[in-house]
Formats: structure tokens, C-alpha cells, sequence
């Protein structure tokens, strides 16, 4: 099978926070995202997952299949805004397809508490442990592939080696 895992830049913070990227102003604009949304339906029907802003699930939840399904990244740990005072302190993940999880296997909760990461380079990389769970959630397997589209700091990409490494798939 192959997934999908899509972090691009967020609706409305594109250009500000990814301003040097030569393609940022594109996920500034709700075409960018249908788009994107649309590319993970046709290039991976296997399943995916996109992560964005809660301020940004009312825009792009609409844009997704009735079928998805929306999880959340908890943030025990994050970084508090000056002049906020409800803070930022989860993400939502649409989650589309997936290999069915078997009665057999450990369920996997629909959210994940993990803290957030600092100092890896770009802002939003997201921490292993909420890759591990990704990876759980689309209950990968040994011969899967994944396809991290926004590489960005190369963290989703470096967990799913790891991710591999500590089940001994890489050996085989």
C-alpha cells in the first residue's frame, strides 16, 4: 500500500511563516488546499492524512470526502502566544482510508498527546511521536510506502525510518 502524509504550509499563514518558499503564497488560498486535497485522493487511495490549524478546519474540512475523518494532535506542551488567551494547543489531522485495523491488533485512539517540537529547524515539524501514531493510525505494514509531501525538516520522513528500524521491516 501507499500513503500520504501532507503538512503544507497553513491556510492564511503561508506566506508569513514560509514567505521564502517559492510556492507559499499558493497555500494561502483555498484552491491551493482543494487542490492539494484532490492530488491525495487521486495519488493515494490507499489513505492519507492532512494536518492544519484549527482556525483552518471550518475553510478545508468542507473541501474534504464525507468519508474522512478528523483526529487530533494534542499539545501537552506548547508555545503560548502573547495576547491569546485561548490557547493553540491542538491540531486537527483529516484522516482518509487506511488499512483496516484488525480485532486483533491494539486499537488506536482517534487523538495523540505529544509535545510539540523545538529547535528542529522549521516551524511545525512534527515530533515522533505523533508520526508513530500517524503511522498506527494508517496501520502501516512492512512493505508500505510512504510519501511525506512537504518534507519541510525531513522529521516525518526520519520517524518512518525509524518507525521501520524499531519493527526490523528495514531488514526485510
Amino acid at each position: 500500500m501507499h500513503f500520504a502524509y501532507a503538512d503544507p504550509p497553513y491556510y492564511g499563514c503561508a506566506v508569513r511563516l514560509y514567505g521564502d518558499h517559492p510556492e507559499a503564497h499558493v497555500y494561502d488560498t483555498l484552491d491551493g488546499h482543494r487542490l492539494l486535497i484532490e492530488r491525495l485522493q487521486d495519488e493515494f487511495p490507499d489513505g492519507w492524512a492532512l494536518s492544519m490549524t484549527s482556525g483552518n478546519l471550518h475553510d478545508i474540512l468542507p473541501l474534504c470526502p464525507k468519508k474522512s475523518r478528523v483526529l487530533a494532535w494534542t499539545k501537552p506542551f506548547a508555545i503560548f502566544k502573547p495576547n491569546v488567551g485561548l490557547a493553540y494547543a491542538w491540531e486537527p489531522v483529516v484522516f482518509m482510508g487506511g488499512r483496516k485495523i484488525t480485532r486483533g491488533q491494539p486499537t488506536v485512539r482517534d487523538w495523540c498527546a505529544v509535545n510539540i517540537t523545538l529547535k528542529k529547524g522549521l516551524t511545525g515539524a512534527k515530533p515522533k511521536g505523533f508520526c508513530d501514531w500517524l503511522f498506527s493510525a494508517l496501520n502501516v505494514d512492512a512493505d508500505d510506502e510512504l510519501t511525506d509531501i512537504f518534507p519541510g525538516s525531513g522529521a516525518v520522513t526520519r520517524a518512518w525510518e525509524e518507525y521501520r528500524a524499531e519493527r526490523g521491516w528495514d531488514l526485510i
